[in-house]
């Protein structure tokens, strides 16, 4: 049964399985702010929180950006990876506007199948082809410690949820 997140109340179907907590990470590979591939090993021993949007232009995403950045000062051995299929010239542009240096955005470009890989595709809607808000959380070996899909896309994702996870 697929999963759905929402639109204001629209219910949105999801195209396959969010990553089960104990599995290991999918592979993947996108593209970086200065039009690189990058895979899922370029973050190797490090906890990952692996943030998907639908696009950096809408209030939440920025938000929630903003607000995981934030977070990030007082992580360690933790890396935040902001993906959405917004091109990396849009999301670079964002984080030097708002004085994030150290975001590090990914962009679906060329790795589009990742969001379908990783249970986050919206399939419904005006949306469909979109990645829907999802937050997860993996250790230094890429096993998924938290997942969220969040059920409705004006809303943002359970930060403290995030944290509880990472402080065990």
């Amino acid at each position: 049964m697929p999963n759905a997140t929402a639109l204001l109340d629209d219910p949105i179907l999801v195209e396959d399985e969010l990553p089960a907590v104990g599995q290991s990470l999918p592979y993947f590979q996108l593209v970086n702010r200065e039009l690189e591939d990058v895979a899922l090993e370029a973050f190797a021993g490090q906890r990952k929180i692996l943030h998907f949007f639908p696009g950096i232009d809408t209030p939440t995403s920025a938000n929630s950006v903003r607000i995981l950045e934030q977070m990030a000062l007082d992580l360690t051995n933790t890396v935040i990876l902001h993906i959405s299929p917004d091109l990396p010239f849009t999301m670079a542009r964002f984080c030097s506007v708002e004085n994030l240096p150290q975001c590090m955005t990914l962009s679906t470009l060329r790795g589009r199948d990742m969001l379908k890989n990783y249970g986050v595709l919206m399939m419904t809607s005006k949306l469909a082809g979109l990645p829907a808000r999802a937050i997860m959380v993996a250790d230094e070996q890429d096993r998924v410690l938290h997942v969220e899909l969040v059920k409705d896309l004006v809303q943002e994702p359970d930060y403290e949820a995030v944290l509880a996870v990472l402080s065990t």
